[in-house]
């Protein structure tokens, strides 16, 4: 049933549920205390009577027939709703006073002082009996006291709290229902700008209440989420726009090779060589970009890694990289300026790749000056060309996917944009940093920075 219910309705429910737990509660505490209050105060007073008498007769010589000639002491200290008998050794009544009709208790003969509360049809009758005791006299006063003005007190006290808890719900009930609509709206808010963003996509945002209070902290975090997923879904579709244009162009000259072998280029062997050649390097153009595709793909699922990461000499690594760049671009003229040999806590495959990336761009938008400096110093390893550069505008998106300054420029080049988005992965998973400097016309900087380590002994020597 609960399950069934909203969350405007198991509030309300709730919260009428507790404030009449508590009244209720409250009141059968408060019943409680004053009827014991009561009692308390009327075994004070009976008690204070009960020394009079005893205080009375303490200094006569007691027998039945004094007691009987002095009734009329007891009547001049007997009050309404009272009835005080004093009884004989064999517990028969010796006098019997009351102003009313007499309360009627079983007779009792006692030791000690005693209280009793004894039910008398629809009254209660609290009794207090002492020992009456003298060289000539053994026996026992009685006093005996009806409630019922205690109980009809108790009895208006009952239907007060009772009218009063009628009120107190109905006040609960409207607060509750005030309350609820209080906390319930913000989150209807949050609903319905959810249908909104189904209906009519991820730009709807919910208003931020003005309080600053943990609904307006949900609505604050709801607005961010939404922004992270409209940005995130911006980037897929754009990126599956920019993959899509990519492959697009491989495809057209593969299908326009394999249509012209197909037309004429069986029989004519420069034309069958040419195709073919075509269309193994727009295959190996392909098969590139499926591979920086993943190696993104893997980048952005790994967040972190691991922190038992083994140490590596980058010095090793970086005159490895050169060397082979140096061996397959023989034009070019590498200047490695190598000052220490600081350890960094890095898979070596990846810096391999890092270097790559950025080598291999410095080699491809070089000019006439075919230089290419590697420094590293202290955690910062930088490369830098003496190229074409990067207008001032484009240096900021440079790292974004498929950007590229001149679309047919990096064609041309072989590039597709992806090879400083898998650079920043890079650093990003590491927690380090990619730092891009370029002049137009005279070349760009590329500055790695590395995070520092705990070990503070980490240099080769």
């Amino acid at each position: 049933m609960m399950k069934k219910l909203k969350l405007k309705s198991k509030i309300v429910l709730w919260a009428t549920v507790l404030m009449i737990g508590l009244f209720v509660s409250y009141n059968i505490l408060q019943y409680f205390v004053m009827n014991s209050w009561m009692i308390h105060y009327e075994e004070q007073s009976i008690e204070m009577k009960m020394t009079t008498i005893q205080n009375y007769y303490s200094n006569q010589k007691l027998s039945v027939q004094f007691i009987k000639e002095n009734e009329s002491f007891i009547h001049s200290i007997n009050e309404k709703s009272e009835t005080i008998r004093i009884l004989d050794k064999d517990g028969k009544s010796v006098v019997a006073v009351s102003e009313e009709e007499l309360l009627h208790v079983p007779s009792q003969l006692v030791q000690s002082e005693q209280f009793e509360l004894v039910k008398s049809g629809d009254d209660r009758l609290l009794v207090y009996r002492e020992p009456l005791v003298d060289m000539n006299y053994v026996g026992t006063i009685e006093i005996v006291r009806n409630m019922e003005i205690f109980d009809g007190l108790l009895e208006q006290f009952s239907l007060v709290m009772f009218l009063t808890g009628i009120g107190a719900v109905f006040l609960s009930l409207v607060g509750a229902l005030f309350l609820s609509k209080q906390i319930v709206r913000p989150i209807q808010a949050i609903s319905h700008s959810l249908t909104r963003i189904k209906k009519f996509g991820l730009k709807e945002r919910v208003k931020i209440p003005p309080a600053q209070d943990e609904i307006s902290e949900l609505a604050i975090h709801f607005n961010e989420l939404m922004d992270q997923l409209e940005t995130s879904f911006n980037q897929q579709k754009q990126f599956v726009e920019d993959a899509s244009h990519e492959l697009r162009t491989p495809l057209s000259v593969l299908n326009g090779n394999l249509m012209m072998l197909n037309r004429w280029g069986k029989d004519d062997r420069e034309v069958l060589n040419k195709s073919l050649a075509s269309s193994l390097r727009e295959v190996d153009r392909m098969d590139k970009l499926v591979k920086d595709l993943l190696e993104l793909s893997r980048l952005d699922s790994e967040k972190t890694v691991d922190a038992t990461i083994s140490m590596i000499n980058p010095i090793n690594v970086i005159e490895k990289v050169v060397n082979d760049f140096e061996m397959t671009h023989p034009e070019f003229m590498f200047s490695l300026q190598l000052f220490d040999g600081t350890l960094l806590p890095m898979k070596e495959q990846h810096l391999e790749q890092l270097l790559t990336i950025l080598i291999d761009n410095a080699i491809k938008y070089s000019n006439d000056d075919k230089r290419v400096t590697v420094n590293y110093r202290h955690r910062e390893l930088t490369i830098q060309d003496f190229g074409i550069g990067i207008p001032k505008e484009d240096v900021l998106h440079v790292t974004d996917r498929f950007y590229r300054v001149e679309k047919s420029r990096n064609r041309k080049k072989g590039g597709y944009g992806i090879g400083l988005s898998i650079a920043l992965k890079l650093m990003e998973t590491y927690k380090g940093s990619l730092v891009i400097e370029s002049q137009l016309g005279k070349g760009t900087s590329v500055k790695l920075v590395f995070p520092k380590t705990k070990n503070t002994n980490n240099e080769v020597n």
